[in-house]
């Protein structure tokens, strides 16, 4: 048995070798597809040598630009662990190429290839070959130039020291003898992208680890106690006998009890406990039961054995026969006639049984019984005569013997003795026989020492199998051989250290590459003004080669450009600037409520104007009516109303004068015209005092309640008309009660001249108003003052008809002749009597032609109805990895940002994005799949580099940094959600001189980023790539439609690390995916 423990792996994980490399190879991003495995233990040999590199190699999909495709792409990489039988890299004799072609791609050498484990070593390389997934070429992600460029060819790449990964470390423990077990360590190294392996072993003798079980073994009468190692598979048995036999009893009847008999062979240590019954389920009876009559006797007995604290159990049935006392034990008649025929069985027959009884030799005999044959007695038939009684034995039938059955107590081996328990099977008979001893016969034969393995003597008993070690040595020190790689142009050095006796290597001393050695250079075209130059360059050390192009010579440009004019070459005549354009700078003229609005548009350059956007005069917005002459009862009043937004007088109207007025008493009571008018709170029948009371011209009533008492459902106020003359109600008179904070009720006196308010339903008066109340489940009562009017006019709406359900839902039926539609919408407002906006309230609004429309009004309890909403277009600004993660807590990257920002700006302006071009900075390189991005948003002043000529494409951005691209974005980009700005206070940790100060102000006044929980910004520190899209989002005015993204899931691009429990989820995935959106609801 082989056990394996594994310690911890070292700290370097395959993320940061997997980065480190990428650093160094032109790949984009790679998703591993294959778990690790050593190529070396399956290797599969092939009809050439390309094709055994393929079906040994590792495959990978990684990310890098076609040069047949002239776009970054996947492409399918496989990679190879290079095995030489000298155990040196082919780079070595500067082979670069599996076919043996030489880096230089002119002159063939060797690669003295082998099979990995017979005659061929892992020496630090591995072989490279890649297929691009969308055309289909191979080694299409190499220069044009390269030898191995749309050949089907691999070429060597060095396995570097950053690419190296520890092995797990993996223990095994192996039986030796009695004493010891082999403990083998094994480990290495392996490159992370081929999985070529340096193996390390070593192995040492150990004392084994013991331990001791007890086990009972009841089908062999006994408890075997081992002796076991608990890290190998060593073990020793020693057993202990635990039988009692329990024997059927024979008998004849004495008069004495008798019962069966127990005889306990366990050995020393073992408890027996035996408990007896008359059943197998009811054993609990600790002696056997006796017997004294004839018969035969079922005894059930269950054993318990105890030895060191295990216990084990038998269950069992014995019996016991007791036969008639004239029959002798052999079987014979007892009754002393003397005939051994005789089978009278009669005790006290005298012998006169056999006796001539007048028969002669001519009995009558008829078969009586058939008493059968035992282990020690014969059978027979028992005959009777009828006419003198004689009773004979006839037809004898052999004793049948004993049926032994064998149970092994111990098994006898070469140092003890065996033991041997037979019973039969018929009586119970017993009886127990030793099995001697053996003698050891051991052989001897030697185990050398080597690399990994001390050496010793083994000696093992042929019989027995016992086996030990003695003369053991210690195991032989490696014999490595250094096999030194020099480095080249394109690869490191190192010096493999190879033993030849085991296989196992470890590599040191790695060198960096020496670079290549250019000549001058010989020149194949010249330049133009737009054209480069082309030189070949040739490495005079390994002779590789490259072409290069020399700068343009440049135009020689003319004046510079305006307006209308472009600017031109001198020397070609190439357009060098277009035509600028006029820069029009917007004057813009409000419009007045009589006056249109427009803009006057002025070129900032030559000062070329136009008039233009030209906007309807607003009208004007009538505001309530303003009283400059109270009524009286002599003469009308005056009343008027303003425009609110220019103050201009719109209309004048009189106000009829007052009939009859009057103020309720202390009594609640007020006399107007021949009616008398009392006031009252309707639960507590109190009196209102202070009430104003007025008579109309119609004979209808206005009650304007004191300043100290409100219209409230939850506390009602009672009007009761009478005539004055004789105290009789006045039916169906109107009354209007209005109060301090303008709620208003309405209605008709009933029979008995009452009418309380408010009520669960009203009638809006010409301020578009009515108040009304409702009662809960819980009892409680609400009152809530609705206001009907028209969105687009403000205009109040009256005779509309509000009321309110049982569950609080408010209706309002508009009057006839009201539209209602996406033209002539609908506002409706609701607060408490208090003046208190009220919101999530369900408002139902019914439309004179059946129409309705319903929501839940806002923070301002409003809702306007029917709703009206945008669909924009969304376009993805950012994608994931092309293993299908996001990365949302991955730092982004200035390519990253650079490629959002340019993507948004570039869909905006209906442009076309390049993947690649050739940028001011010289560490991004013109293939690169980011190059077009940051060239796009160098040209509109957007994106910056770190100097003048480096960029830092994959490093980290700061906070700063992005937020400095975003202002400079959004003022290409243009204006973005209004409603998103907020006053800016400031950052305690962002001075006036910090290089990104006024940046990251002008951000934080748009709402685009926040600050810490402490006042503070932490410019330097770095940003994920959650954070941007959600800053990105705010940004764009972009808000996730939830409902939209959770019921189209599986049309979506959706990623495993970025869950519904993720905080930014429905943030990347707005990010991610082109689509319609529905908007929030324009404000008119």
């Amino acid at each position: 048995m082989k056990i394996k423990h594994h310690p911890p792996r070292r700290a370097l994980a395959l993320l940061l070798a997997l980065v480190l490399c990428l650093s160094a190879m032109p790949v984009a991003f790679a998703g591993q597809e294959d778990g690790y495995h050593d190529p070396a233990e399956h290797w599969l040999t092939a009809n050439n040598r390309t094709n055994e590199l393929d079906a040994n190699a590792t495959v990978t999909r990684e990310t890098f630009t076609c040069g047949e495709c002239g776009r970054p792409t996947s492409f399918e990489v496989f990679r190879t662990p290079e095995y030489t039988r000298d155990g040196a890299t082919a780079m070595s004799r500067n082979v670069k190429y599996s076919n043996g072609m030489s880096a230089d791609g002119e002159t063939l050498g060797t690669i003295l290839d082998g099979t990995p484990g017979v005659d061929a070593y892992y020496t630090g390389y591995h072989w490279t070959k890649a297929v691009c997934e969308t055309c289909g070429s191979l080694n299409t992600n190499m220069a044009k130039t390269d030898y191995g460029y749309l050949k089907n060819v691999y070429w060597l790449y060095d396995c570097a020291a950053e690419f190296m990964e520890d092995l797990d470390e993996t223990v095994t423990y192996e039986y030796t003898d009695s004493r010891y077990h082999t403990k083998t360590t094994t480990g290495g190294e392996y490159c992370c992208f081929c999985y070529g392996t340096n193996h390390e072993k070593s192995s040492v003798l150990e004392r084994h680890d013991l331990e001791v079980d007890i086990l009972p073994q009841p089908a062999n009468g006994r408890f075997a106690e081992v002796e076991h190692c608990t890290l190998c598979e060593y073990s020793r048995y020693d057993y202990t006998a635990a039988k009692a036999v329990i024997a059927d009893y024979y008998g004849v009847v004495d008069g004495a009890p008798h019962t069966i008999t127990v005889t306990d062979l366990s050995e020393a240590g073992v408890r027996t406990s035996i408990r007896y019954g008359s059943s197998a389920d009811s054993c609990t009876m600790t002696s056997a039961p006796n017997y004294t009559e004839e018969g035969q006797y079922t005894v059930y007995y269950e054993i318990t054995y105890t030895y060191e604290g295990v216990s084990m159990t038998e269950n069992g049935v014995a019996y016991v026969w007791l036969r008639d006392e004239t029959t002798n034990e052999d079987g014979s008649c007892g009754c002393g006639c003397g005939d051994p025929d005789c089978g009278c069985q009669d005790k006290n027959c005298g012998g006169s049984c056999c006796g001539d009884k007048g028969c002669g030799d001519n009995h009558r005999f008829v078969l009586l019984d058939s008493p059968p044959a035992s282990c020690r007695t014969l059978g027979y038939d028992r005959y009777l005569c009828t006419e003198c009684g004689k009773i004979e034995k006839r037809d004898y039938e052999a004793a049948l013997g004993h049926a032994w059955q064998g149970v092994v107590i111990r098994e006898a081996t070469c140092e003890t003795d065996g033991k041997l328990l037979n019973l039969c099977s018929r009586c119970g008979e017993m009886e127990v026989t030793a099995t001697p001893k053996g003698e050891h016969t051991y052989t001897t034969y030697p185990v050398a020492a080597t690399c990994t393995n001390p050496g010793y003597t083994v000696r093992e008993c042929e019989v027995c199998g016992d086996r030990h070690i003695e003369d053991i040595t210690s195991a032989l020190a490696h014999n490595y051989q250094a096999h030194t790689t020099p480095a080249t142009c394109e690869a490191g050095g190192h010096t493999l250290h190879l033993c030849h006796g085991c296989g196992s290597s470890f590599i040191t001393d790695y060198t960096e590459p020496l670079g290549h050695s250019w000549d001058g250079g010989t020149l194949i075209t010249n330049a133009t003004c737009t054209g480069e130059g082309v030189m070949e360059y040739r490495c005079v050390r390994c002779g590789y080669h490259r072409m290069e192009g020399n700068e343009a010579a440049g135009h020689v440009p003319s004046d510079e450009a305006t307006c209308t004019e472009p600017q031109l070459c001198v020397k070609c005549g190439a357009v060098l600037v277009n035509a600028l354009g006029h820069d029009y700078q917007a004057d813009v003229t409000a419009p007045t409520c009589t006056e249109m609005g427009y803009t006057v548009f002025t070129c900032s350059r030559c000062g070329d104007s136009y008039k233009g956007d030209y906007t309807d005069a607003t009208g004007h917005k009538p505001g309530d009516w303003i009283i400059d002459k109270e009524p009286t009862t002599d003469s009308e009043g005056e009343k008027h109303r303003e425009c609110e937004n220019c103050g201009e007088k719109l209309e004048t109207e009189p106000i009829e004068k007052l009939y009859l007025t009057a103020t309720t008493d202390t009594h609640g009571e007020a006399i107007v015209g021949g009616y008398l008018v009392t006031v009252t709170d309707t639960d507590t029948k109190n009196p209102v005092a202070g009430a104003a009371v007025t008579l109309n011209k119609d004979d209808t009533l206005s009650i304007r309640l004191p300043n100290s008492r409100l219209l409230d459902y939850a506390d009602q106020t009672t009007v009761t008309v009478q005539l004055v003359k004789d105290k009789s109600p006045v039916a169906d008179m109107f009354i209007a009660i209005t109060d301090k904070n303008s709620n208003y009720c309405e209605g008709k006196t009933d029979k008995a001249g009452r009418l309380t308010v408010p009520g669960t339903s009203g009638v809006t008066n010409d301020d578009g108003k009515t108040t009304v109340g409702w009662e809960d489940a819980d009892g409680d009562r609400w009152t809530l003052t609705v206001k009907v009017e028209d969105f687009e006019t403000k205009r109040p709406i009256a005779d509309a008809a509000v009321s309110i359900g049982k569950t609080g839902n408010i209706t309002v039926t508009l009057p006839d002749g009201e539209d209602m539609d996406t033209n002539n919408r609908i506002t409706v407002t609701v607060t408490d009597h208090k003046k208190v906006p009220q919101e999530g309230l369900t408002v139902i609004v019914k439309g004179d032609l059946g129409q309705t429309a319903s929501g839940k009004t806002d923070a301002a309890g409003q809702l306007t109805v029917p709703a009206v909403t945008v669909s924009e277009r969304h376009t993805a600004y950012i994608y994931g990895y092309t293993d299908g993660t996001f990365g949302p807590e991955n730092n982004m990257t200035r390519s990253e940002a650079a490629a959002i920002f340019a993507r948004i700006l570039a869909d905006k302006n209906g442009d076309t994005l390049t993947t690649a071009a050739k940028t001011k900075f010289a560490d991004i390189p013109a293939n690169a799949w980011y190059s077009g991005y940051v060239k796009y948003l160098v040209n509109f002043d957007v994106v910056y580099g770190r100097s003048e000529d480096t960029f830092a494409p994959n490093d980290p951005i700061t906070r700063a940094e992005f937020t400095a691209f975003a202002v400079r974005f959004f003022e290409a980009y243009g204006d973005g959600d209004a409603e998103i700005m907020e006053q800016y206070a400031g950052f305690n940790d962002v001075s006036s001189g910090y290089w990104a100060a006024e940046y990251i102000k002008d951000a934080a006044i748009h709402g685009w980023i926040k600050g810490y929980g402490d006042g503070t910004f932490r410019a330097d520190r770095y940003i994920t790539r959650a954070e941007v899209v959600t800053i990105v989002n705010r940004l764009l005015g972009r808000y996730a439609d939830e409902d939209f993204i959770d019921a189209n899931l599986r049309r979506l691009n959706t990623f495993p690390d970025v869950t519904e429990k993720h905080w930014a989820y429905y943030d990347v995935l707005e990010a991610a995916n082109t689509h319609t959106a529905t908007v929030k609801e324009r404000k008119q």
